[in-house]
């Protein structure tokens, strides 16, 4: 038990370095009060080892009102609601639905012919799939900007490199979302757990989810009950019957991250087995794991973003910006044969 506890708070201080330090203050002081708090070890060793993450217990902190920006109250706040910690974080998910994500994929999505039909695998709301929903700016390090979408919510981020960004969003005949618990964007309960995941200091953040959710209640995506990699191939499946035509990608951000190495490795030969193309924004550790190339040594907390198994570069993990490392400008991609 001693070792277990050591290794959890050490994953908790490691989360707190790499993840929340100079974006979240307040989880970075709150994570390393329960690295240094046996009681909240423990209370942490009451549930799976995948309910132990720093997201689904802030998360769940959040829901039931706790005072976040006091460490020591929360502290006190967990002994005295264990029971209700326990109950909603065993029954809730890490569902984080950053629909800015759509500013660091749709450079890589615009690669591809078109039309295209995408599967989102870990879609929870579908926000991501909704990239022809959304206006977008890109930023240079000159400050020069590029445009496209004429959506209510804007999207934003900033470039680094010689990143081929469009000034149309590419035309998307059909799409679909995989998720173990698809999100219902008209449910008020479920976006109120969405909110809950955006960080405090996130104002932004949780303005643009609540405008990004309005603008997805009004026409939901398609988004269906499922896991992958076992209902990947059915899923395509359904694309292609509906679109024969379309160029067929699958993509997933932050959400290969739940699979062990196996089920990475499972994953990546099944999207290789179905012939599509395969587009992720995911850590650096789960990018190797899904067999993708080029893939940085020190990226710091950064994301990969990949395509067909190749880097395009890298991007901080809310879609903040991208940069660019592929040394072409069109990445050098051959098509999925």
């Amino acid at each position: 038990m001693e070792t277990q506890a050591t290794d959890t708070a050490e994953f908790y201080r490691r989360w707190a370095a790499a993840e929340a330090r100079g974006s979240s203050p307040t989880y970075e002081r709150l994570c390393h009060a329960v690295a240094g708090s046996a009681q909240a070890l423990e209370f942490l060793h009451t549930l799976p080892q995948p309910k132990r993450q720093p997201n689904l217990l802030l998360g769940a902190l959040r829901w039931l009102d706790a005072p976040v920006a006091d460490p020591d109250a929360v502290l006190a706040f967990l002994a005295s609601h264990a029971d209700q910690m326990r109950e909603v974080m065993l029954s809730r998910a890490t569902q984080t639905n950053e629909a800015s994500r759509c500013a660091v994929l749709l450079p890589a999505l615009a690669l591809l012919p078109e039309p295209l039909a995408v599967l989102e695998l870990g879609a929870s709301a579908g926000l991501c799939l909704m990239l022809d929903a959304w206006s977008y700016t890109w930023t240079d390090a000159h400050g020069t900007p590029t445009r496209c979408g004429s959506g209510p919510v804007q999207l934003a981020a900033q470039v680094h490199g010689s990143a081929p960004l469009p000034t149309a969003v590419p035309a998307i005949a059909a799409r679909l979302g995989l998720d173990a618990h698809p999100v219902d964007v008209t449910d008020p309960d479920q976006r109120r757990w969405l909110e809950c995941l955006v960080w405090p200091e996130h104002t932004d953040r949780a303005e643009r989810l609540r405008r990004a959710l309005d603008r997805a209640a009004a026409t939901p995506p398609p988004v269906q009950q499922g896991l992958f990699p076992a209902d990947v191939p059915a899923a395509v499946d359904q694309l292609r019957q509906f679109e024969p035509d379309a160029t067929v990608v699958v993509m997933h951000s932050a959400a290969a991250a739940y699979l062990d190495t196996a089920g990475r490795s499972e994953l990546a030969a099944t999207l290789t087995e179905l012939g599509v193309h395969r587009l992720g924004l995911e850590g650096g550790q789960v990018s190797v794991d899904l067999g993708v190339r080029g893939v940085p040594t020190e990226i710091a907390g950064r994301f990969v973003l990949s395509l067909d198994g190749r880097t395009l570069g890298t991007a901080h993990p809310h879609g903040r910006d991208l940069h660019w490392l592929a040394d072409e400008p069109t990445g050098g991609l051959p098509p999925v044969q």
